[in-house]
């Protein structure tokens, strides 16, 4: 594991910034984090046939896993040298961390390596600040963005499906990974001992990914071209619970930059493999209340909107007036 975390700190200080089409991919998976991984990228050749929507779908993964490699990273340093967990919970947790962060980094080597075989541009990591100053946070925060990953993987297994379906096994089997990534976090960060809270994980569209992930970039020399929507957040829960429950109030607030339309407001939810399920909402200057509706499960995704018509959570991003807002239902 030292030298793991050694490669790895090695890496993230000789990052550079240039965004350009190679002929040769940068070698993130080393032999080292390959080891680590547990495998490394599939040995057959990457396809050249990549499709325009192919591309912006590898690139935004490649933009992400850049980011979820970074955060692990982050953790594993202070989980190293001076976080306190109890002897047993943080050998364990650094055990796996160490594992699923070099896991990123194959993941991130894998989609470098179909944009370079195609010509298309790479990006490199950006510079990162993620809210976690405890262990605690940082294991809550890794369940949210586990969530948010697995969320975005399915929208990208979907969308291949129909712009490039024979690259569609590839993510089908990270998909895999980042579920079992997600059930770890789950349980650290004691949201619940069942790591299976709903018969189906929640699809989220590129946007909305690209936008929950916005607010931890501080630096990128180049990123996805995506369209901005104002934040939305859970208020604080009145209770210890990390879970809210199926039916109740529950209160966001989102960011000043909303245009928030005169008529009629409306909390748009996403979860599992749903039509979008909308609630009335209220908003007073910054603040928004509504209801959780029953029936839901899991990770849920609220957004605020002025229409109820979207039904798929790609319609629902483009109306989406403020969001989404992960919500722990379960």
């Amino acid at each position: 594991m030292p030298s793991t975390l050694s490669t790895l700190l090695f890496l993230a200080a000789t990052t550079t910034a240039a965004v350009l089409p190679r002929t040769t991919p940068p070698q993130v998976a080393t032999p080292q984090v390959i080891v680590a991984a547990g495998g490394g990228p599939p040995n057959t050749p990457p396809p050249t046939n990549l499709s325009d929507t192919g591309t912006k779908v590898f690139q935004a993964v490649n933009f992400l896993e850049n980011m979820e490699s970074a955060f692990f990273l982050e953790g594993l340093v202070n989980l190293t040298s001076h976080w306190s967990l109890p002897e047993h919970k943080r050998k364990h947790a650094i055990d796996v961390i160490s594992k699923v962060q070099a896991q990123e980094l194959v993941h991130v080597q894998v989609a470098e390596n179909i944009l370079t075989a195609n010509n298309k541009p790479t990006f490199e990591p950006c510079t990162y600040s993620f809210p976690a100053t405890t262990p605690e946070e940082f294991l809550s925060l890794a369940n949210i963005i586990g969530s948010v990953g697995v969320g975005a993987v399915i929208n990208v297994a979907a969308t291949l499906a129909t712009s490039d379906p024979e690259l569609v096994g590839g993510p089908a089997s990270i998909l895999a990974v980042e579920a079992r990534h997600d059930a770890f976090f789950r349980a650290a960060a004691e949201i619940s001992d069942i790591p299976n809270p709903a018969p189906f994980d929640t699809r989220i569209s590129a946007g909305y990914a690209l936008n929950l992930a916005n607010p931890f970039l501080v630096h990128c020399a180049k990123k996805p071209d995506f369209a901005l929507i104002p934040p939305m957040k859970m208020k604080a829960l009145p209770h210890a619970k990390p879970v809210t429950g199926s039916n109740g109030p529950i209160v966001f607030t989102i960011d000043a930059s909303a245009k928030v339309p005169s008529g009629k407001v409306s909390v748009g939810w996403v979860n599992q493999a749903n039509k979008v399920v909308y609630t009335d909402a209220t908003v007073s200057g910054k603040e928004v209340k509504t209801e959780i509706p029953a029936g839901l499960a899991g990770l849920a995704f609220a957004a605020l909107t002025g229409q109820e018509k979207a039904l798929d959570v790609n319609s629902l991003t483009a109306v989406t007036v403020a969001g989404p807002a992960p919500v722990q239902i379960s």
